[in-house]
């Protein structure tokens, strides 16, 4: 998991180190700014109520009453602002929806919940969001057009999502940094105090304490946000594409996007109603989402280059981009063709949509590989297989039994079936491994079935077909012959 976050981070750096430095430059302002002492050497309080003296605290309460300054009610304050990151996070419309509805019943009840103001109470912003989650339920819980309601509107929903977290992060990461700090100065001072030493810190210098501390509270709590986004996110996004893939029942699609929508639901009304609570649950869905992030970090891989991408590059007449070789593949796969020596016609990513449990392709489903083609012949390369590196398959149609490709409606598939009698007899036969490759290879495919020499099985059912009408027409005329010359 360490591996693929570090290598996001790497893919969206600008925008990563730009949040940070926004949540720390504010952090620092803010903090430095607020005042901390009264002019007559009394700490403030961290609710702005009541004062309390040094001298009113016994020395043997010293550790409680630091404690108690630097949290206070900061952990339900923390609770409440930023736990819905989870919700949001998780099912944006769902979330934003529930948020919105609250807020603006709250707003003409004058505020009796005491939430910050938000923009999204709004009549008007309910109305919008409202149709968009409606829309985007409709489409995505039935099977004929889930895929497309997934490229659509899912990926609008998960933008929205991130810059909804963004500004969120922005507002709440500063606002919990600033005040944790000034809690934890104020609490410093009084312990200083409490404990016999002589004067306290001047306001200036406190002041800088202060915004040096919001800055560390808020540099961590933008990167934890910012993963805490991702992760949530990622498996959102992987239980969406197994659901487009493995799913074609209608009625699985109903069940899942109802419960996922009831769950999300759940956890915005703990958020806003019962916010400790809330926060224990985000905790409880964040490790569980933890767990499952590898598997869903890959199903989202591959819809988004098997389905997503491709989808638009169809709808923006984009597909004349893709070439048999394309102008940027992983650096490791270049050093392990120019160690081989291999000049490829083509590179083509192609990803493992299934495979048998007795497979001789003992690589997990939803894995990218690479299939490449040079004058030895076609290959089969994957960065680690087993306990090897920069490991080279042979993949020609001889290898293993006879490979078919299928040119299919969503995506093209490359297949072979387990070879054993018995499994070859069959009416239908067992696959040994389905891979699949995206319909930008259109214009590539014929090419593509002349270098390997697979067999192209919807051409070949084609030539079945016409052999069989051919041999009904021949008997046909063999009968009509056989009547004349009995008359």
């Amino acid at each position: 998991m360490l591996k693929i976050l570090y290598n996001e981070f790497k893919n969206h750096k600008k925008l990563v180190m730009v949040y940070i430095t926004l949540c720390i430059a504010l952090s620092f302002i803010l903090g430095s700014s607020m005042p901390l002492l009264d002019p007559h050497g009394i700490a403030a309080s961290t609710s702005g109520t009541n004062s309390v003296s040094a001298a009113e605290v016994s020395a043997g309460d010293t550790l409680l009453n630091l404690n108690g300054q630097i949290l206070g009610g900061r952990l339900n304050a923390l609770a409440g602002d930023y736990s819905g990151t989870v919700a949001v996070s998780a099912e944006p419309f769902t979330a934003l929806l529930f948020l919105s509805a609250v807020s603006n019943i709250n707003k003409l009840a004058n505020n009796p919940l005491n939430m910050p103001p938000i923009p999204l109470d709004s009549p008007w912003i309910l109305i919008v969001v409202a149709v968009f989650f409606a829309a985007s339920k409709f489409m995505k819980a039935n099977s004929a057009t889930k895929v497309f309601g997934i490229c659509t509107l899912g990926y609008l929903e998960r933008f929205l999502g991130t810059l909804c977290i963004l500004v969120i992060g922005i507002l709440s990461v500063v606002g919990i940094s600033t005040n944790g700090a000034v809690s934890a100065v104020n609490a410093a001072t009084e312990a200083v105090s409490e404990i016999g030493k002589s004067g306290a810190a001047e306001p200036g210098s406190q002041n800088i304490i202060v915004g040096a501390l919001a800055s560390l509270f808020s540099a961590f709590m933008a990167v934890m946000s910012l993963i805490v986004n991702f992760i949530i996110r990622t498996v959102a996004k992987g239980l969406d594409a197994m659901q487009a893939i493995f799913s074609t029942v209608p009625f699985v699609s109903v069940v899942c996007e109802a419960g996922k929508a009831f769950l999300v639901l759940l956890v915005s009304a703990l958020n806003v109603f019962f916010p400790i609570a809330g926060y224990v649950v985000n905790i409880i869905v964040f490790i569980i989402c933890c767990v499952l992030f590898r598997v869903c970090y890959y199903a989202s891989r591959y819809f988004e280059n098997i389905y997503f991408k491709p989808f638009f590059r169809k709808i923006f007449g984009l597909r004349d981009r893709v070439t048999l070789i394309p102008k940027r593949y992983p650096k490791k796969l270049r050093l392990a063709l120019e160690a081989k020596e291999m000049k490829p016609d083509f590179i083509i990513p192609v990803y493992i949509k299934r495979r048998h449990r007795n497979s001789t392709l003992r690589i997990r489903p939803l894995r990218r590989l690479w299939l490449i083609h040079d004058e030895s012949g076609t290959k089969l390369y994957a960065r680690k297989y087993m306990k090897q590196k920069d490991y080279f398959r042979d993949f020609d149609k001889d290898e293993g039994g006879e490979i078919f490709l299928k040119k299919g409606i969503m995506q093209y598939e490359i297949y072979s079936y387990i070879q054993t009698d018995r499994n070859l007899e069959k009416k239908w036969p067992v696959r040994d491994f389905t891979l699949v490759f995206a319909k930008d290879y259109k214009a590539y495919i014929d090419e593509i079935v002349r270098l390997t020499g697979y067999t192209d099985i919807v051409e070949e059912k084609a030539r079945e077909k016409a052999e069989k009408k051919e041999l009904r027409k021949a008997g046909k005329k063999l009968k009509l012959w056989v009547s004349s010359e009995e008359d």
